[in-house]
């Protein structure tokens, strides 16, 4: 579900910076159902050369979700034509490839001036960044690094990031209460991380809500009467 599609040509100038709002209004579309994050992610990387861009997840995380089926290098690994795997965490790269008995994972900084050997010999559909941008202090400059570095590598990419309306949050401003991942620095909303996008000198194509975990039915009711209460946000962009 693009919440975002047809609004963006209204919305394109604010994002660039040439109109000003200080009350912009954006009205959302609600058209399927609310997708699972990592089954949207699967259909967006089916059959493609994927560079996926913190590929390992956290250390104490990595076996638990490499068990259960649910660690998302692995699934990408298995649904496209082509992955590779980069992070900066060479500790989890040796790890996640030992565990997953995979190799097509690389330990490197994507926003070193150096290239990394291994991806700017290659030739990439989707660079993928999936649940990254939220850790890093400066969320434009690392998106905008990695452009400047590798543009001629991929055509397009998808981020996806936690969002700042998701129920979740909305129960904890009720009970005065927050819960977060201790490594985060943001939460985005579908314009913020278009915003950064932008900035970045990326054109954002489809914005789309997306569930963390399998909905049962209230939550699946729920979520598709009110996508902007999902956990996730999907980002499609070029550049």
């Amino acid at each position: 579900m693009s919440v975002m599609t047809s609004v963006m040509p209204r919305i394109m100038p604010y994002l660039d910076g040439s109109k000003f709002d200080e009350n912009l209004r954006i009205k959302y579309e609600r058209r399927d159902q609310v997708a699972l994050r990592n089954t949207l992610l699967q259909d967006l990387c089916r059959d493609k050369r994927i560079l996926h861009v913190g590929c390992t997840d956290h250390v104490p995380l990595i076996d638990a979700k490499i068990a259960s089926r649910n660690w998302l290098h692995g699934l990408i690994t298995e649904c496209s034509s082509y992955t590779l795997g980069v992070d900066i965490d060479a500790s989890a790269v040796r790890m996640a490839s030992r565990i997953a008995k995979l190799d097509n994972m690389v330990a490197g900084d994507i926003t070193s001036p150096e290239p990394i050997a291994e991806i700017s010999r290659q030739q990439f559909d989707v660079a993928l960044f999936g649940e990254v941008v939220e850790h890093i202090p400066n969320p434009v400059e690392f998106l905008w690094r990695f452009r400047k570095t590798y543009c001629a590598n991929f055509k397009k990419i998808v981020i996806t990031v936690p969002n700042a309306f998701r129920a979740g949050n909305v129960l904890g401003i009720v009970r005065n209460t927050e819960t977060i991942n201790s490594d985060h620095r943001f939460f985005f909303t579908p314009y913020t991380i278009s915003k950064c996008a932008v900035d970045a000198g990326y054109r954002p194509e489809s914005v789309t809500m997306a569930a963390f975990t399998p909905p049962g039915r209230l939550k699946s009711w729920v979520l598709n009467l009110r996508p902007l209460l999902a956990e996730d946000i999907v980002l499609v962009a070029s550049h």
